[in-house]
């Protein structure tokens, strides 16, 4: 059974092969429906390099990654101020999804706590899927900048054009956001910003996570941050495909995907 937090469920996870299918299915399961689990009983590197074997299809290096693929979050004290390491320092960190440069960003996100700090550094999440349905319904026009194929240029010189909310096939839709100088917006995207934003603060979520503790987030549909922290603060970061056990599809169903289903049934 999971323990509680506000928005997120925590699992458990399982260690025997016999019932790592089953822990894939049921995480599959909460991802699909909310885009983001939570994970208890990580203590240790090894047990996060465990965790990221099960539920990634590889573990992808990120340029700050140690040589195993892990990456080690932390002040480090000479980073926090520098262009795109903003996550190395200890001030708040606006919502985002990783690897919004790269044509094919990561599918999950795994944020592990070693030691949460003296006070403050919560994450702060974002359900895209929420933030999509209300732009759709009340900001259209905010919904059409943000949606158009170079509504953002992502990175710097070895960068991209992409879309901060991508029609995909299927009808199936994906995020991509970056709040920091590594992003600029079309001029008709930038108008549309405050709507995005309060959009965004409308439906965010926030967790302290304990030692131990850990975020499991589909990075094609949940946006996250921080909050500024004190004190030591260390957490660790597995990025990478989803495993196939997971039976997750391309990005995430358009919220009135539902509504037109229940019309239909009725």
């Amino acid at each position: 059974m999971p323990s509680n937090t506000p928005g997120v469920d925590f699992f458990a996870p399982y260690s025997s092969a016999a019932s790592s299918g089953e822990f894939r299915e049921r995480i599959g399961e909460v991802l699909r429906e909310r885009g983001a689990a939570g994970l208890t009983g990580l203590h240790c590197r090894d047990d996060v390099l465990e965790v990221a074997h099960l539920l990634l299809a590889e573990l992808r290096p990120h340029r700050d990654s140690g040589p195993d693929g892990l990456t080690t979050i932390r002040d480090t004290g000479r980073h926090g101020r520098r262009v795109g390491l903003a996550g190395l320092g200890r001030s708040d960190l606006a919502v985002h999804t990783e690897s919004a440069q790269l044509p094919g960003p990561a599918r999950l996100v795994i944020l592990v706590c070693l030691q949460p700090g003296r006070a403050g550094g919560e994450s702060i999440l974002v359900d895209g899927r929420a933030v999509l349905g209300e732009l759709a319904g009340f900001r259209p026009a905010a919904l059409a900048a943000l949606s158009a194929p170079r509504a953002a240029y992502f990175g710097g010189a070895d960068g991209l054009f992409a879309p901060v909310l991508e029609d995909l096939p299927s009808r199936r839709w994906r995020i991509r956001l970056r709040q920091d100088e590594l992003a600029r917006f079309s001029p008709e995207a930038q108008v549309q910003m405050p709507a995005l934003r309060t959009a965004i603060a409308r439906h965010t979520v926030s967790v302290r996570l304990a030692a131990g503790q850990a975020l499991l987030l589909d990075n094609h549909r949940v946006l996250h941050g921080r909050a500024a922290f004190t004190g030591e603060r260390l957490l660790l970061r597995a990025l990478g495909p989803a495993h196939g056990g997971l039976g997750l599809e391309p990005g995430f169903t358009a919220p009135w995907i539902a509504t037109e289903s229940a019309k239909n049934t009725a």
